[in-house]
Formats: C-alpha cells, structure tokens, sequence
C-alpha cells in the first residue's frame, strides 16, 4: 500500500522513521514547486537518491572534474560510451581508468548525502512512497545510510543552518585567510556545534592554530578569490560541512570575508541574488543611517528590537519555549535513532549520552533544569518542566511507539 500526503501534514523525520522501522524497499519521490526528488530505500536503509534540477550523474561528473580527479575530456568520452552502452557512469569511469573505485565511492556518498539531506530543509512539498519487490542501485560502490544516520544529521542540519546564515547567507561570498598560514598545523579540531564555536579559541600572531583534517583541507581552498561554492566543489566535501567548517573558521578569526563573487545563490531555497542597481545606492544609505540610529538606540537594551517595546514579560517565554522545543526536538530525534540501534527505547536520557548520540549539556533545557522523560504504555512522553516540576504544555512531545519491535 502507498504512503502519500504533505509535507506539512507528515513531517519528513517521521517519513523517515517509518520506512526505517519497517524495513521497506522502494522509492520515496519527494516534490514542491521548483524540484523533484526520488530516494531509493532497501529494507529500509537509504540507497540511492536522485533529483530533477541536477541529475546525480550529472552532479558526480561535474565535481569528479573540479576536484581535478578526471579532465573534461575524459568526462565527455565517458558521456558518450555512457549513451551508447547505457551503462552506469561510475562504472564507466573506473573500467577506463579514469579515476579510482575510491574517488567513485567518496563522490557517490557525498553526491547522495547532499540531495537527501537537502530535502529536510523543505517546509511545503508532497511525498509519495511506492513499496516494490526490489531495486536498482550500484551496490559495488555505494554504502547504504540508515534511517538513524539520515534523521540525526538532517535534523542537525535543519538546526544549525540558521546560525550559520548569519555569517554565510550566500553561496557566492569569499574569505581569505588572515592568519599566517605557517602556523596551521593538523590536530583534533574538535567540537561540530556551530553554536559552541565561540567557546573554541580564537586566532592569536603567534599561538600554533589546531584543525582537524576536513578543516585544514578546507581551510588551503581559502585564497581571496575563491567562493563558497568553489570551495565545495574543490574539497569534495557535503555542503553543511564546508559551511559548517567555514562558519567556524570565522568565529576564530582564522579567515575573514573579502566580498562576493560570481555565483548568485543563497543558502535557503537557492534564490537567485542579483547586485543593486544604481538608483538604489540612495535608498541603502537612508536604510544605513536609519539602522546605525537604532542600534544607537538599542544600546542601553540591546535585546530590544527596533522600532518596537522591549523584550517582556509573555514575550520572554515565548523564547524560552522556541529554544526548549528545538532541543527537545533534538532529543526526539536521538530518541528514536536509539531506538533503532538498539531495538527498544532507553530508559534514561542518559543512555543517549551514553550511546554518543546526544552531548550531556543537551539533556537540560535553556534555564539548565533537567527535560522530562517518561515511558508510557503505548511510547514516551518528553517536556520541559518549569519551576514546580510540571510538564510545560508549549514545550510537550507524546510519541506513539510501534509495540512490535
């Protein structure tokens, strides 16, 4: 029997979860106003994933060629056996020695990750889940994900994008780096949470600056010249991470932004970003003064917003309630990704610690008291609490657990 409806009405975590728990085979196709995406499950593990604004094959060339991993040359000789013999690309690509059964499988996952992880970013579309009998995917070089791989990393990626907005809103930005490049050396960079990289240390003239590999191998691709999306295409890595990495390297003031270069997408929905005209110039200065004038304004409140009355009162826990139920949210999340590692539910939150799969500081909610977690008989229930220990009704998940596990 089909699975289909909204996006809205069943949110893509809980798609997610489902074809997991169940183990299904076949093709999920996942579509909104601008693009179609159809990824392939097998006994419920993620296996391949393709979308209708960029085909994978297409993708996989392309980056293989800006990794200079294989000429443009090669490629197009590879296209047109391809078209001859309809044989998979990849496959092409290794037989003719033009590049490694590793450098297939490393782009493959990427290329995968990349339009599967996208579609958690969706907030309208329509899915459609068609079970069948088998399917079709280049099992020599392709490492199926699990269900609890794909809802940890896109929940994560849902969360922490926002943050990372702030100081990359575009594909087309360029940093250089403002450090001497000497004293870079490969460590355990640490930390993954764009939200803790303050906490991390900040460049200094003389101290030796850690990064981990992915950093560092990112870091070499900033030069002054090249764009974010230049520098995903030449590291080989996913989006989010080189964001995520790049993100991190401004907080430490290890890299700083130049300007912006020729590729004109944003980071959200890939609107297109053109330059002002110039009669606009006049229009930005008056919005200029007018905004250094209410930052003036603010500074006796810096929590206030422009142009409106301050923080208060039901405001204030209006916050509180965003921020608790994003964590918890992530709590959920882990929740059920324990759940299908281990084939129950955990008794404590604690054990997510324990599993690795949730840091301890997110076991509190934004006034550091403990979240609530209690089995139920038919799932769990997990709240935020307030002062008396009374589950809040704002920050509450109740979830129904299939019993037959």
């Amino acid at each position: 029997m089909a699975l289909e409806g909204t996006i809205k009405d069943f949110g893509l975590p809980d798609i997610f979860q489902l074809i997991g728990l169940q183990r299904k085979t076949g093709i999920l196709t996942l579509s909104n106003e601008k693009e179609q995406v159809t990824v392939t499950f097998e006994n419920g593990m993620v296996v391949m994933a393709d979308s209708s604004a960029k085909r994978l094959e297409d993708r996989l060339g392309n980056v293989l060629v800006k990794q200079s991993k294989l000429t443009r040359e090669k490629l197009e000789e590879a296209l047109q056996t391809q078209k001859a013999t309809l044989q998979r690309l990849g496959h092409i690509l290794v037989t003719q020695n033009y590049i490694t059964s590793k450098d297939l499988k490393d782009a493959l996952q990427v290329q995968v990750s990349q339009i599967v992880f996208k579609v958690f970013r969706w907030r309208e579309g329509e899915y459609h889940f068609a079970p069948t009998d088998n399917v079709d995917y280049d099992r020599d070089n392709f490492n199926p994900m699990s269900a609890d791989f794909i809802l940890m990393e896109g929940i994560r990626m849902v969360d922490e994008w926002p943050i990372i907005e702030k100081k990359i809103p575009s594909m087309d930005i360029v940093f250089r780096s403002v450090v001497d490049a000497s004293l870079i050396e490969v460590g355990d960079g640490g930390g993954d949470d764009p939200s803790a990289a303050a906490s991390r240390s900040a460049a200094s003239s003389t101290a030796k600056i850690r990064l981990s590999t992915d950093e560092e191998s990112i870091y070499r691709k900033v030069d002054g010249t090249r764009t974010v999306q230049q520098i995903i295409d030449a590291t080989g890595l996913g989006e989010f991470e080189v964001c995520r990495v790049l993100f991190d390297l401004l907080n430490r003031n290890i890299i700083s932004t130049v300007g912006r270069g020729p590729v004109r997408e944003a980071l959200v929905g890939r609107r297109e970003v053109s330059a002002p005209s110039l009669p606009t110039f006049g229009a930005l200065t008056i919005v200029g003064a007018i905004a250094l004038a209410g930052l003036s304004m603010r500074w006796q409140t810096p929590f206030a917003v422009t142009g409106l009355a301050p923080l208060s009162g039901g405001a204030y826990e209006l916050v509180l309630d965003g921020v608790n139920r994003t964590r918890l949210e992530r709590l959920d999340v882990a929740i059920l990704a324990f759940s299908l590692k281990k084939g129950a539910l955990p008794r404590t939150l604690e054990s997510l610690v324990d599993a690795g799969l949730v840091d301890r500081s997110g076991l509190k909610d934004a006034s550091a008291r403990p979240f609530h977690y209690a089995l139920t008989d038919t799932g769990y229930l997990l709240s935020a609490v307030d002062d008396g220990g009374k589950n809040r009704a704002a920050t509450r998940i109740e979830r129904v657990v299939p019993t037959d596990r």
